[in-house]
């Protein structure tokens, strides 16, 4: 048997050590290339497209995207994490969403709404971010989001594999001139920053 020097490993458990981490990475890096190929038209992906396409007014332009959000509050030594997922229509006046749940493995669709780019007091983001947050004409929440232009399973949290670049490409655009339209109509300079969204 050798032993290292100063240690009681031996070489055969380094060996072995080292091959079942090879074979994990490798085993992670090949689903996450069958899962990012899946998502260029995947069941989840159609799924988003036609729930979007069932709530916007025909005749009317928009993106679909599929977007999520998540948080992770703190207790003393213990966090919670929170999930939240979306089908999403959006164009230069409007923003619709449509609440999505994981059930049984299947998404659901909640109960839709919509956002009027008139109706609101406020958006904050970070320009070369890619999440954005929408606030009322009192400055209270109405929702936060992003737009991924990868998504794939990897873990129970994270239930689609979609790609869409054009999508959050068109995102970026939305949340450029959202942030200059509704904040220059309502007097406001917001911070980019998550929790803190006024400028004093």
């Amino acid at each position: 048997m050798i032993l290292l020097s100063g240690t009681n490993i031996d070489a055969r458990t380094i060996i072995i050590t080292v091959a079942v981490i090879a074979v994990i990475a490798v085993f992670v890096l090949v689903k996450s290339h069958f899962d990012t190929k899946k998502g260029v038209d995947s069941e989840e992906k159609r799924f988003v497209e036609d729930a979007v396409k069932n709530v916007v007014p025909a005749g009317e332009p928009y993106t679909a995207a599929y977007a999520h959000w998540e948080m992770t509050e703190y207790h003393g030594r213990s966090s919670t994490t929170r999930y939240w997922y979306y089908a999403i229509g959006f164009n230069d006046d409007r923003l619709y969403v449509i609440p999505l749940q994981k059930v049984d493995k299947e998404l659901r669709q909640g109960a839709p709404y919509c956002i009027n780019k008139a109706d609101l007091g406020m958006v904050n983001a970070k320009k070369g971010n890619i999440w954005m947050t929408f606030y009322d004409k009192d400055k209270e929440e109405i929702v936060t989001m992003m737009v991924a232009a990868s998504n794939t399973k990897d873990d129970s949290f994270h239930p689609v594999n979609i790609q869409q670049p054009e999508a959050a490409a068109a995102w970026l655009q939305f949340m450029d001139k959202w942030l200059a339209d509704v904040n220059s109509a309502n007097g406001v300079t917001v911070t980019g920053k998550l929790g803190k969204p006024l400028k004093k």
